[in-house]
């Protein structure tokens, strides 16, 4: 007994000096050096930066030309169709206004009068 009360003892005294260890080398701070030229290497070592090159996209624009065409397609479908209700003249006068209003927009964001 004295023998497993010993090793206990001894066990727990390496215990105490191993969180010792761990504690003061969690709390002590690392020493870090730099050298002096480590950034000039660093940036030495990047590939050369492309200029960015901003191209303008128009998707509004063409967004634009393909509902004035799909308008005018549409409004001379119906216009040919020539129903006799009511709502074809309607539908008819909607498109037209749509289709005005669109070229108009156009010429107006084209020409720079905003």
């Amino acid at each position: 007994m004295s023998d497993e009360l010993m090793n206990s003892e001894f066990a727990s005294r390496i215990d105490d000096e191993l969180d010792q260890r761990v504690l003061r080398a969690l709390e002590s701070a690392p020493l870090v050096e730099v050298p002096a030229d480590f950034a000039a290497r660093v940036a030495g070592r990047l590939p050369a930066r492309r200029p960015v090159s901003l191209t303008a996209t128009h998707y509004g624009r063409t967004a634009v030309f393909l509902g004035m065409i799909l308008t005018l397609i549409i409004l001379i479908a119906v216009t040919l169709y020539n129903g006799r209700h009511a709502t074809f003249g309607l539908a008819e006068s909607v498109l037209l206004t749509e289709f005005l209003a669109l070229t108009v927009w156009l010429s107006v964001r084209r020409h720079g009068v905003e």
